[in-house]
């Protein structure tokens, strides 16, 4: 039993010294672009619905972010099994760094005008109507890529 402990010891250490040793920057390097996913519940015979919207709300504002630089790509995911668990959409944009995501009025400017003159505010504004019913947020977190050495 002695020697079942002393090397149950022996072991914890090693585990404990190791995990402190792992370090950022030493064993792994984080991105510098940052990940914004958000969880969404669609209901599931209204994902079809929800996608029609977004396709040209979401998905049309995500094309000029992209022009304008302040985005570098978007994505959207369903869930093959939309009836299980807390969410069955992802939203997920890739910024080129988290200062992309600071207050910005003249991009913001740029960006709207952009977006009317694609899509007109009553449109915008008819279209959305009506997503409480279609769909939850859950929530979103961003996330950062790490690349390991």
């Amino acid at each position: 039993m002695k020697r079942f402990l002393i090397a149950a010891s022996a072991a914890t250490f090693a585990i404990a010294t190791s995990s402190q040793a792992f370090e950022v920057y030493t064993d792994y390097t984080p991105s510098k672009e940052v990940w914004n996913v958000t969880m969404v519940k669609v209901n599931p015979n209204r994902i079809d619905d929800y996608l029609e919207g977004l396709k040209q709300t979401w998905v049309s504002g995500c094309e000029i972010s992209k022009k304008q630089g302040t985005l570098l790509d978007c994505f959207v995911y369903v869930s093959e099994n939309p009836s299980n668990g807390a969410f069955n959409m992802l939203l997920v944009t890739k910024f080129p760094s988290a200062a992309s995501l600071d207050p910005n009025a003249e991009q913001y400017k740029e960006f709207m005008t952009a977006m009317r003159a694609q899509l007109a505010k009553e449109k915008q504004d008819k279209l959305v109507e009506g997503y409480d019913e279609l769909r939850t947020f859950v929530g979103d977190q961003n996330f950062r890529r790490l690349d390991f050495k």
